[in-house]
C-alpha cells in the first residue's frame, strides 16, 4: 500500500526536482520507502515516484519505481493484489524466476506475460503505472471497484498522475480551479450523486475510471480500455437454497482468506453488525488467534448510534483484544480541518469523522492493515428500502402470496408505518416510467446557491442500467456509482491519512459477480435482508448478531451536534466573510435553514456538514 505519482513532460523544468516534491507530499501514504525515476520518453521524459508502506516482503527488494531485467518496462504501484502467491506460481511455472517475495515483482511478471490482460487476472485493489519502453507507451491501470485512486491532468504538452490530488498540484503546469458542477451537485443532491462519475472537486483534474486502463503514448494521444464489467442479467433463478449458501460460504471465507495475507499484523474495524461481525468471526476462525478490533461508540442511543451490546458479543465469542474509541464533537471543525489536508476533496458525511478517529487508534496501537466491512449491504441487500424493490419485483412476477408474507414479516420486525410500501411501490411505479425522479426522492437544496450557479450547472441525474428486476438494479447503481464510491474515497483517505492499508473483503470481484446472480429470495426472506449471509454464517457469529433484525449504520448523531456542541461556530461559518466572499451561497436561505434545524423543526445535519466542509476547502486549497 503505497503512494504513486509521474509526468509526461517536455524537457522545460527540473523534472526530477518535480516528482520528487510531488512524491514527497505523499509521505503519509509511503513512510518506509521512497523512490524517483525520470525516463527518456520521446523527445520529452516520463517521471515516476513511489511512496512505499511495506506490508508484503519488508526487505528492500521490493523498493519502487521497480524494473524488470532488461531495463525496458518500470512500474510504480499502490495496493495489494491478493491472489499475487497463485499468480506468481502460474508464471514460474512458464519459466519466470523472481528475486523478491513482492507481489510488484508478480505484476511486473505477470504484464511481461500477458501485456494488459494481466489486469483481468488480479484479485485485489490497485493503481498502477507501468512505463513500456518497447511499446513506447505509459499504462494507468484502476482495480474494478475504485477502491485505489488514481487522478490524472492533461494539457497540449503534459499528462500528471498521482494517488492524490495535492501531488498534482506541486507540478508547475497546474492550474487550480474548483469544480462548480461538482460543487452544485455536492450541495444540491444527496452525497450518494457526487462520487458517480470521474471529475473530482477541481477543474480538469480527473480519476482514471474503475475497472479501466488508459494507454498514453509520446505526443499524449491516449486509448481507455475497459477490462471487466459486471453482468447483472444472468441471475440464476433454479439455485437450489443449500447450493447457494455453500458457494457463498466458501467465496466468502476465501476472500477473508486472501486479504489475511500480510507480512504484518492484521486487525479488524467491527460496528456490530452483520458485515463486519463475519469479516471478524470468519478471520478469528482462519487464523485460530484472536484478532485485534477497533469500534467507535457515542454512548447515544443503543442499536442507533452505539452498538455495543452486539460488539460485546463478538469480543465475547472471539476473544478478541478489542479498542472502544468515542468522538469529541467539540473539536470536529478542528479535525475536520485536519483531514481535509489528507482528503484534498470535502468529505461526504459525517461518518467518516468517527471513522478518522478510529483510524488514527489503529495507527497508535501499530496495526498496519485492517479489514472492514464496507458493501456487504449492497450485495445482499442491507438497506430499508431495499424491501420495497423487493415487494415490487414479487407482485410484478405474480407471487402475490409470498409479497403479502414479506410484507406481513417486514412490518413485525421493524415496524414501519402500514401506508410506507403503498407509497414506494407508487415511487417505482413512477421511477420506472421516468429514470429521472430516482434522484429526486432525496431532497433538493439547490435553493441554497445563487441563482446564477444552479441555472448554470443544474444537470439533470438520469441512472443507468438495464436489468431483470429493480432490486438488482437498485443494487446495481449502489454498487458502482452512489453508496459504494462515497465509501471508498473517505475510507482510502482517512486509513492512508494514517499509514493503513484497509482492506474490503465484500469487494472481491467473485463475490460481487456470485452475489449479482442470486435471485432476490436469497437476499431477502421472512422480512429479513442478507438472508444467505445470515444462513452461511451459522455456528460462526453470535446468534443475536446473526439473527438481528435491526439495521444501524456506522453514523455519528451530528443533528443533535449542530443543535448544540456546535452550533456557535456553525452559525460563525455560515456567516463568515470568507463564505460570503465565494458567491456561491444565498445567506439568508443558509441562516433560514440553519434555524429550521436548531429549532427541531427539520433535521439538516447532512447539508449542514456538507457547506462546513466545502467552506473549509475553500480556506485550504483556495485561500492560503
Amino acid at each position: 500500500m503505497c503512494g504513486i505519482a509521474g509526468f509526461i513532460s517536455k524537457p522545460d523544468f527540473d523534472a526530477e526536482s518535480i516528482i520528487r516534491q510531488m512524491t514527497l507530499t505523499m509521505t503519509h501514504r509511503g513512510p518506509d520507502d521512497m523512490g524517483c525515476e525520470v525516463l527518456q520518453f520521446g523527445k520529452g521524459y516520463t517521471a515516476l515516484g513511489h511512496r512505499r508502506l511495506k506490508i508484503i516482503d519488508l526487505s528492500s527488494l521490493g523498493h519502487q519505481p521497480m524494473a524488470n531485467s532488461s531495463g525496458t518496462i518500470y512500474i510504480s504501484y499502490n495496493g495489494e493484489v491478493y491472489n499475487y502467491m497463485e499468480l506468481k506460481d502460474e508464471l514460474t511455472r512458464s519459466g519466470a524466476s523472481f528475486v523478491s517475495t513482492s507481489d510488484t515483482e508478480v505484476i511486473l511478471k505477470a504484464y511481461e506475460e500477458w501485456g494488459t490482460e494481466c489486469f483481468s487476472r488480479f484479485n485485489g485493489m490497485w493503481a498502477i503505472a507501468i512505463f513500456d519502453k518497447s511499446r513506447e507507451r505509459l499504462i494507468l491501470s484502476r482495480d474494478r471497484m475504485g477502491v485505489k485512486p488514481l487522478y490524472y491532468y492533461r494539457t497540449s504538452t503534459d499528462f500528471v498522475f498521482a494517488s492524490e490530488i495535492k501531488a498534482i498540484l506541486r507540478h508547475p503546469k497546474i492550474k487550480k480551479e474548483p469544480n462548480l458542477d461538482k460543487i452544485f451537485r455536492y450541495v444540491s443532491r444527496s452525497y450518494r450523486y457526487v462520487d458517480s462519475d470521474d471529475m473530482s472537486f477541481f477543474k480538469d483534474i480527473y480519476q482514471v475510471p474503475k475497472s479501466s486502463f488508459i494507454e498514453i503514448d509520446e505526443a499524449l494521444n491516449s486509448e481507455t480500455t475497459t477490462y471487466w464489467r459486471l453482468n447483472p442479467n444472468l441471475i440464476r433463478r433454479d439455485i437450489k437454497d443449500e447450493d447457494a449458501v455453500e458457494q457463498f460460504r466458501y467465496i466468502f471465507v476465501d476472500s477473508v482468506r486472501l486479504r489475511l495475507r500480510s507480512d504484518v499484523p492484521v486487525g479488524a474495524m467491527l460496528s456490530g453488525g452483520m458485515d463486519s461481525t463475519s469479516i471478524t468471526c470468519a478471520a478469528y476462525k482462519l487464523l485460530k488467534n484472536p484478532i485485534v478490533t477497533f469500534s467507535g461508540v457515542t454512548g447515544d442511543q443503543k442499536g442507533v448510534y452505539d452498538e455495543s451490546e452486539y460488539i460485546n458479543s463478538v469480543i465475547r465469542d472471539t476473544n478478541a483484544d478489542y479498542h472502544y474509541i468515542k468522538p469529541d464533537p467539540a473539536d470536529i471543525f478542528e479535525t475536520v480541518e485536519e483531514m481535509l489536508g489528507f482528503h484534498d476533496e470535502p468529505i461526504c458525511t459525517v461518518t467518516w469523522y468517527s471513522l478518522y478517529l478510529i483510524a488514527k487508534k489503529i495507527k497508535n496501537e501499530g496495526i498496519p492493515v485492517v479489514l472492514n466491512g464496507h458493501a456487504g449491504d449492497e450485495l445482499l441487500a442491507g438497506y430499508w428500502d431495499h424491501y420495497h424493490y423487493n415487494f415490487y419485483d414479487l407482485f410484478e412476477d405474480g407471487e402475490v402470496y409470498t409479497m403479502y408474507d414479506e410484507i406481513t414479516a417486514w412490518r413485525d420486525n421493524h415496524r414501519r408505518a402500514k401506508d410506507e410500501v403503498n407509497r414506494t411501490i407508487k415511487y417505482i411505479t413512477s421511477m420506472k416510467k421516468n429514470r429521472e425522479l430516482e434522484p429526486a426522492k432525496f431532497t433538493d437544496y439547490s435553493y441554497l446557491l445563487k441563482k446564477d450557479i444552479v441555472e448554470q450547472y443544474k444537470t439533470v441525474l438520469s441512472q443507468p442500467g438495464q436489468f431483470p428486476d429493480e432490486l438488482s438494479r437498485r443494487l446495481y447503481l449502489e454498487l458502482l456509482y452512489e453508496t459504494v464510491p462515497a465509501t471508498l474515497r473517505p475510507e482510502d483517505r482517512n486509513t492512508m491519512s494514517q499509514s493503513i492499508e484497509s482492506r474490503s473483503p465484500f469487494l472481491d470481484y467473485r463475490l460481487i459477480e456470485f452475489c449479482f446472480s442470486l435471485p432476490g429470495r436469497l437476499k431477502i426472506r421472512n422480512g429479513l435482508g442478507k438472508w444467505i449471509l445470515r444462513e452461511a454464517m451459522k455456528g460462526v457469529l453470535p446468534e443475536d448478531v446473526r439473527t438481528r433484525k435491526d439495521k444501524s449504520g456506522f453514523i455519528a448523531p451530528a443533528d443533535k451536534w449542530f443543535r448544540t456542541i456546535n452550533r456557535d461556530q456553525m452559525y460563525a461559518l455560515i456567516n463568515s466573510e470568507s463564505l460570503k466572499r465565494r458567491d456561491l451561497f444565498d445567506i439568508r436561505q443558509l441562516n433560514r435553514m440553519f434555524e429550521e434545524h436548531v429549532s427541531g423543526m427539520y433535521n439538516h445535519q447532512m447539508i449542514l456538514w456538507q457547506i462546513m466542509n466545502l467552506e473549509l476547502w475553500f480556506r485550504r486549497f483556495f485561500d492560503e
